[in-house]
């Protein structure tokens, strides 16, 4: 019989030779069984064993190897000591795979039809400090995606309803970050240029990550701007970042980016390109961790941004008739806090509130709340149950001019997660979603829907 690792690693190579990038697994694989056979049958000669000795790696792969718990939260464990062997040379791999099943219960159009959709992130990341390279980090981020549309295919939702979807036409494999950043000494200052997701450091909350509708990473009244949306999942764009964080845990944060990430008639693909035209978003915030610990969900935050670039007025036009040119712009707020907790178990809840100038977007202002449940089942600590409301409000002059007569979309997702193993979980969620899209036959919908993670 094969083991549930097993079974899940076959699973998972199946689906990326379909996808066309388990050539780089393949490569990673030979290479550990080759590592596992050297460091078993202790083979010091030969030209790997040289090369290895000559880097400095082979004892750090033995010693890895040694340690049957290394890596055991990875589906294809520490690669024969080989990752530990890169982590201690500043190199660490994080390999995840998602995999979601969406059915919908209700409305006139694809009502029982399943849809499936995937996302796979391949991130290196840098840390020059084990390298003797004072204060340097980067990272190389790939990203891929397969699978349906639930959104466009059933409701025409314009702003989705899974945060893995894409566009149409972005099935497909990219480079998503690509930065490499400065910090300087104890100053708490450190710069970061390169490609780079927004919503990765701005407007984040980590109590509502949770939740699969695309409006808990960032808010809707910004993630529907700009030409091609700001620079963020699916599509990144070129910045500069600036960034100061105090002992106490206050911070300040300034980022500079490309107006239009990638090439907006072409989702295929990588695309930097400086149009002219672009111009640029600028998004400033600050704010303050108000939670000690790597798994502190504390904080308080403004934050402001603006397009330099303008943007057809949605209803004024001028006296020949063309629509008035204005600038993008808004500001958003965001708390979260835990608000108990007794031993494992902890209750947090987070709130978000965000405004635009109203002339340039369909959203004049949207609001997320939510709470989050963790360790709530004795001895499963790991567990999330999860309860998130949101509510966009569309403009007055999107109204006006789109003749939709519906004054806000509300969204409400409950979500449980479960880690099977340690390098797998399962989300269960239920989504109810009203007034979202244009047809008033399909203003009510429930939908259900099951996420695997694979940690690989």
């Amino acid at each position: 019989m094969y083991s549930l690792r097993q079974v899940s690693w076959l699973f998972f190579v199946s689906i990326n030779i379909v996808k066309g990038v388990a050539c780089v697994f393949v490569i990673i694989s030979f290479y550990c069984v080759g590592n596992v056979l050297l460091v078993q049958r202790k083979i010091h000669h030969g030209m790997m064993a040289a090369v290895f000795t000559a880097m400095g790696i082979l004892p750090v792969i033995e010693a890895a190897h040694a340690e049957p718990n290394a890596y055991n939260d990875r589906l294809s464990g520490g690669w024969g000591g080989a990752r530990s062997a890169m982590s201690d040379q500043g190199f660490d791999w994080d390999i995840t795979y998602k995999i979601d099943y969406i059915v919908k219960l209700n409305g006139n159009r694809e009502r029982g039809n399943t849809f499936w959709l995937d996302n796979l992130d391949v991130v290196v990341s840098f840390d020059g400090e084990k390298s003797g390279v004072k204060g340097f980090s980067s990272m190389f981020h790939v990203l891929s995606n397969r699978g349906q549309k639930p959104a466009i295919e059933s409701d025409r939702l314009p702003h989705g309803l899974d945060n893995i979807e894409t566009p149409r036409g972005g099935n497909t494999t990219k480079i998503y970050q690509a930065w490499i950043q400065q910090s300087f000494g104890e100053s708490g200052i450190s710069v970061l240029a390169g490609l780079y997701d927004l919503n990765s450091e701005f407007y984040a909350t980590k109590s509502s990550a949770l939740f699969i509708h695309p409006t808990f990473g960032i808010g809707a009244e910004l993630a529907g701007t700009g030409q091609n949306g700001p620079s963020i999942f699916p599509t990144t764009s070129l910045g500069l970042r600036l960034k100061y964080e105090s002992t106490g845990g206050a911070y300040a944060q300034a980022v500079l980016l490309d107006g239009v990430p990638g090439d907006p008639d072409n989702q295929h693909g990588t695309h930097i390109q400086f149009s002219k035209g672009d111009g640029t978003f600028f998004v400033s915030e600050i704010g303050c961790l108000t939670e000690s610990g790597k798994e502190s969900s504390g904080k308080f935050a403004f934050g402001a941004w603006r397009y330099t670039a303008k943007f057809d007025d949605l209803l004024d036009v001028d006296a020949a008739g063309n629509p008035i040119r204005r600038n993008s712009y808004g500001v958003y707020v965001l708390g979260e806090h835990t608000l108990w907790q007794a031993g494992e178990k902890r209750l947090r809840g987070f709130l978000r509130v965000g405004r635009t100038e109203g002339d340039t977007t369909q959203f004049e202002q949207a609001l997320g709340a939510g709470l989050l449940w963790e360790g709530f089942i004795p001895g499963r600590p790991g567990d999330q149950l999860g309860l998130a409301y949101a509510q966009e409000t569309n403009s007055i002059k999107y109204r006006l001019s789109s003749g939709i007569s519906v004054d806000r979309e509300r969204s409400l997702e409950l979500a449980y997660r479960s880690k099977i193993t340690p390098w797998l979980a399962i989300q269960l969620f239920a989504q109810y979603l009203l007034n979202h899209g244009s047809d008033p036959a399909e203003n009510k919908t429930w939908w259900l829907g099951m996420r695997f993670q694979l940690d690989v």
